[in-house]
């Protein structure tokens, strides 16, 4: 019976879940392209070629990865993967339009909770001045591990191909952004490790994300 079980003196301790907290890593990755009417079908490939496989390194790098595609002409509007590597207009091209709308797209991630990433790409043609007098600026405004210019111009490219040459200028060797050139299928690799080896100790310097606090008994509470 039950009387003749013995006790012992922990058996009579009062226990109860141990809680840990974890830091859960969260990412948000912007995808921006020229949809403008000079990004041709050659052009666009190269840039699938290019952010694929980035978005597959930070989707398992990450507990928990979100994605949003940005294109541009002279206007810039949201879209769906599907649509981000195919789309075309027969506009012209304002590449600040875009990152006035990543900013907009950011206030929903906040940095202390969110690790952010912005990668821009296009044949490196804009109109006038605005790489200088408006991107650039919105560009040192944005918290972010990481932003990256990437100019996809096959062949000896355009003369008035010179926003990947001013953001460069612009930023020097700075440790969140990074520019690199792909004129055919061969750079791709080289234009990759480029971008994600810029990052300064591949962590950037935001926080890991939102505290999870997980309970020893399988519990979860956010």
């Amino acid at each position: 019976g039950l009387d003749s079980v013995p006790f012992r003196r922990e058996d009579e301790r009062f226990r109860h879940p141990e809680v840990i907290e974890k830091r859960e890593r969260n990412v948000v990755v912007i995808n921006v392209r020229d949809a403008s009417g000079s990004m041709r079908e050659t052009k666009r490939e190269l840039v699938e070629r290019v952010f694929t496989p980035m978005d597959w390194y930070l989707t398992g790098k990450y507990d928990a990865a979100e994605f949003r595609y940005v294109v541009h002409d002279a206007e810039a509007w949201e879209v769906d993967r599907e649509e981000f590597f195919g789309i075309q207009s027969g506009g012209g091209t304002r590449i600040s339009s875009a990152y006035d709308l990543v900013e907009e797209i950011l206030t929903e991630y906040p940095y202390s909770e969110w690790n952010r990433y912005v990668f821009a790409a296009g044949d490196s043609e804009n109109a006038g001045s605005d790489t200088r007098d408006n991107v650039i600026p919105t560009m040192e405004s944005i918290d972010a591990n990481l932003q990256a210019y990437v100019e996809t111009q096959p062949g000896d490219g355009a003369a008035n191909a010179r926003h990947a040459d001013e953001v460069e200028s612009a930023f020097g060797d700075a440790d969140d952004v990074a520019v690199a050139r792909v004129s055919d299928p061969d750079d791709v690799t080289d234009a990759i490790y480029e971008i994600l080896s810029t990052e300064s100790g591949g962590g950037g310097s935001a926080p890991d994300g939102a505290t999870v606090a997980r309970r020893t008994d399988g519990g979860e509470r956010r």
